[in-house]
């Protein structure tokens, strides 16, 4: 498999592989390892994130007269 990048991105990584003493696919491996803990720690259990509750005490059923002064 090949991936086309510029010239100045595979100098980036090809140095910073040789600084670490690993092979490029090494260091590539390495990264992606390492995006997917991060996400995994930052949604928690793993599942996707989900909309935030508000739990704003005992409302019950709004109805529209209830939020609007409209309705006759």
């Amino acid at each position: 498999m090949s991936i086309d990048t510029s010239n100045e991105t595979e100098a980036r990584i090809t140095d910073e592989a040789q600084r670490q003493g690993i092979s490029v696919e090494a260091l590539l491996e390495q990264l992606m390892n390492e995006r997917v803990a991060a996400r995994a720690s930052a949604l928690g259990n793993g599942a996707e994130p989900k909309l935030p509750v508000l739990h704003l005490g005992d409302l019950g059923p709004l109805h529209r007269r209830d939020i609007y002064d409209d309705v006759r």
